[in-house]
């Protein structure tokens, strides 16, 4: 008798005390929900580090035009270049800078600007691009190797157009020299054409393009 009412009593409880004997879930869900919450964790991760990327590599490419542009010009004091310069030393993304300006330069060559030397000094982005890329033509063909007359230029060596880390080595000696050159890069590449007697000056720079 006893047993029959308390099953009747268990029948009827309501539905928010049933909540309290309802089966408790199987470890394996439990595990699953952790492997979920793991995966969004390492998905918002990823996508973090996506993002971290993209903006040093958008940030190294402005220090790399800017870095060009600065020692290149007449304009900025000589403090202001050597501490572009030291920045860029001390920098982790020191190769990432230098390739971007690499690729300012390259890309400028497609301008009618910075394909040949112009008679006067221009204040232009693709202009001073242009003398880095003439400059640069004749000192990765090695033709400027052992000549002392130009500061740190003499220690650049030939590089092949796949070899990246010597063009790099061979830009960052043409930064340094600029940055205690207070006349400007298209003083400089004039300089270089009348004392190194080298004909048809830096003509491999935008030759596709005359």
């Amino acid at each position: 008798m006893k047993l029959f009412v308390l099953c009747s009593v268990l029948g009827v409880l309501s539905p928010q005390t049933q909540a309290f004997v309802a089966p408790v879930p199987k470890s394996a869900d439990r595990s699953s929900g952790a492997r979920t919450i793991g995966d969004q964790t390492g998905q918002r991760h990823d996508m973090a580090l996506a993002m971290a990327d993209g903006l040093t590599s958008c940030w190294a490419k402005e220090q790399g035009v800017e870095l060009i542009q600065r020692c290149g010009s007449i304009f900025e004091p000589e403090c202001e270049k050597l501490y572009a310069l030291e920045s860029l030393c001390l920098s982790p993304s020191q190769e990432l800078i230098l390739d971007s300006a690499l690729q300012e330069i390259e890309k400028a060559k497609t301008s009618s600007l910075a394909r040949r030397r112009l008679p006067i000094r221009l204040p232009s982005r693709r202009a001073t691009a242009g003398c880095y890329g003439r400059i640069l033509a004749e000192v990765n063909a090695g033709h400027l190797a052992g000549c002392n007359d130009f500061a740190e230029i003499g220690q650049t060596k030939e590089a092949a157009a796949d070899d990246i880390n010597q063009q790099r080595v061979n830009l960052l000696l043409l930064l340094r020299t600029l940055s205690t050159y207070n006349e400007g890069v298209w003083s400089l590449e004039g300089k270089i054409m009348k004392e190194s007697d080298i004909q048809d000056f830096g003509a491999f720079y935008g030759e596709a393009f005359q």
